[in-house]
């Protein structure tokens, strides 16, 4: 079996304590579907209680090797134990299925939003204070959701806010910030996101502030022709916000949509915002609540089983890199039974998990020093420089020697620093003075002494910070000179290198131009594009925000610079749907990809 039932505390009462899981509940109508799962109306049988029963087949998440996924997405879930998110009750299964009851909601805020066209300000206040403290409460556990978008944010006949779905969600408690893939939804992707540098907490407040545009102007701020606009004009910040609003609302939306993450506003601002504190009109959101169009109990928003209104709603709507399940709200399975039982009770996430204090802080801050090295799908190399010999071994290890010069003027190796090639495993040592009493290349791999040091990334030691970045460095100079996606376009070749960031285009004329951030020790260091001519000698170089229309050069030569951003772009969302094949079949090679023909018509080799 999948889930072993001993493994979850289930719900018992003097009435079903003897009774088997499955036969305490009953389902009535279908309220919604996604990818593998089904989701219907029931009731707990003991005492009547409406709920919400998704069920999943097990051989289906088995062939779509979704188990560890959904694994991951429970675990998180079931440690939530908070008013504003749509409650995890019970975990079971039987020889088919694994069932999982939730809540049960009167709808979603979209589907709420559709029949309404948009909310007035008062109701957006009401609204957003309560998605504000479930923020809150999220990041205070060190959660990251990543995908809030009004689809996943459900309303109960009350008129109150929960926050569902944590496909996309993220721990950074045991998880560092080792993911630079697009996650989330092309309208609320923060721009760190969409353009694929490291990101944390600030994201969500991002999201937060399309939800406000949303909710009072009745659709997202970057909505587009299709996704790679919407991206575009998420990377470049660029909204309107009608007449109508209040100079307090245009305020918020205006702090919060800052692409600088050091500028955005943070929640406990965001909660003290004039907009937030001005005085609720109640008797508005109660004439609401009793209107035609109130929430009803019989329509669930766990699933939007209503189709969208046109095919490009449904384009930026779309969820980019969930992986095998695209469910709305109801999150799956498979923790032991200590982790479900220390997250369920009353400081949730216990000390059995956090160890103590200290161990988040110490998380916290060498997230916002360091970066996890990654060396998937790079090669061996061996480089020496002055002071360090560095290698990447065949399993993917950073290994740095420092070296040191002698009074015999030969060099000595006097420490060893080894990285994993997920950059979370450490290994630190000084060697034998005996075997490495003179520098010796070795190609063979590399024994532990019998004394070292080891360590996790979120455990690193502050002092050997500097010997991860130089080992974050190198392998991330490797990873700029490695083409990740080959695309053949009719004028030319593009290529997006592994950083995912570094890209270049060879004109079939024979022009090269290459986009590159200006400090590769920098994930935000600001991109520039160079031109390269045919003979090999630079000619310009020019900022990526910069205005091509405002250059000072030739018609064509803007033109290409265009062709070369909107190819890149091309390859990015390319790379963001291979790393979501990659994601849900590992075990299978999909990178480097080649997509299209080399132009016949090139009268310069481009297949360099």
């Amino acid at each position: 079996m999948a889930v072993s039932t001993a493994e979850w505390e289930k719900h018992t009462c003097d009435a079903c304590k003897d009774v088997d899981a499955v036969k305490n509940y009953e389902k009535f109508e279908l309220i919604g579907t996604g990818g593998f799962a089904k989701v219907y109306r029931g009731i707990r049988l003991c005492d009547h209680f409406d709920v919400a029963i998704k069920v999943m087949n097990i051989q289906e998440l088995q062939l779509k090797n979704a188990l560890s996924r959904v694994s991951e997405e429970v675990r998180i879930h079931w440690q939530l134990r908070n008013p504003a998110i749509v409650e995890l009750l019970e975990v079971f299964e039987d020889k088919i299925n694994i069932y999982l009851v939730l809540e049960l909601c009167a709808t979603d805020m979209q589907k709420y939003l559709n029949t309404r066209k948009q909310f007035t300000e008062d109701e957006t206040r009401h609204y957003i204070k309560q998605i504000v403290a479930g923020i809150e409460y999220l990041h205070s556990h060190q959660i990251l959701h990543r995908d809030l978008k009004l689809h996943n944010l459900l309303l109960t006949k009350d008129n109150n806010v929960k926050i569902a779905d944590f496909g996309l969600a993220k721990q950074l408690i045991t998880h560092g910030q080792t993911n630079s893939t697009m996650v989330g939804t092309p309208n609320f992707l923060a721009p760190e996101i969409a353009t694929r540098q490291t990101h944390s907490f600030e994201a969500d407040i991002w999201s937060l502030g399309a939800l406000i545009y949303q909710c009072l102007v009745g659709k997202p701020p970057f909505d587009d022709q299709d996704v790679l606009s919407t991206l575009r004009r998420v990377a470049n910040v660029r909204y309107v916000l009608p007449e109508g609003l209040s100079m307090e609302t245009k305020d918020l939306i205006n702090r919060i949509l800052q692409k600088d993450v050091k500028k955005r506003l943070t929640l406990i601002q965001i909660r003290h915002h004039p907009f937030l504190l001005k005085r609720q009109m109640n008797d508005r959101i109660n004439s609401s609540r009793n209107s035609s169009t109130s929430l009803r109990s019989g329509d669930s928003g766990y699933f939007d089983t209503s189709p969208l209104s046109s095919s490009r709603q449904q384009t930026n709507e779309s969820t980019i890199s969930r992986g095998p399940t695209t469910l709305n709200s109801l999150p799956p399975l498979m923790i032991n039974k200590s982790q479900i039982r220390n997250a369920s009770s009353t400081s949730v996430l216990s000390c059995n998990n956090l160890s103590h204090t200290n161990s988040i802080s110490q998380h916290k801050f060498i997230n916002e020093k360091l970066i996890p090295l990654n060396t998937q799908r790079l090669d061996r190399r061996h480089v020496i420089t002055k002071s360090d010999i560095m290698d990447i071994l065949d399993d993917g290890e950073v290994v740095i020697q420092h070296l040191v010069e002698v009074k015999s003027g030969s060099k000595r190796i006097v420490d060893v620093f080894r990285v994993s090639s997920d950059g979370q495993k450490i290994i630190y040592y000084r060697p034998d003075r005996r075997q490495y009493n003179s520098y010796i290349e070795s190609e063979g791999p590399l024994s532990l002494p019998v004394s070292y040091e080891q360590y996790t990334f979120d455990t690193l030691p502050e002092q050997f910070y500097n010997k991860y970045r130089r080992a974050w460095k190198f392998v991330n100079i490797i990873r700029s000179l490695r083409c990740k996606i080959i695309m053949y376009t009719n004028d030319g070749k593009c290529r997006l290198m592994e950083t995912s960031i570094e890209f270049d285009f060879t004109h079939i004329n024979g022009t090269k131009i290459s986009i590159y951030r200006k400090n590769l020790e920098h994930l935000d260091s600001p991109l520039e594009i160079k031109l390269v001519d045919l003979s090999g000698r630079m000619t310009s170089i020019f900022s990526y925000n910069d205005s091509i229309e405002q250059l000072n050069v030739p018609l064509d030569t803007k033109q290409m610079l265009q062709k070369t951003i909107k190819y890149r772009e091309c390859c990015l969302m390319k790379n963001h749907i291979l790393e979501e094949h990659q994601s849900q079949f590992p075990e299978g090679k999909t990178f480097p990809a080649i997509f299209g023909d080399k132009p016949r018509s090139s009268s310069h080799n481009i297949s360099k």
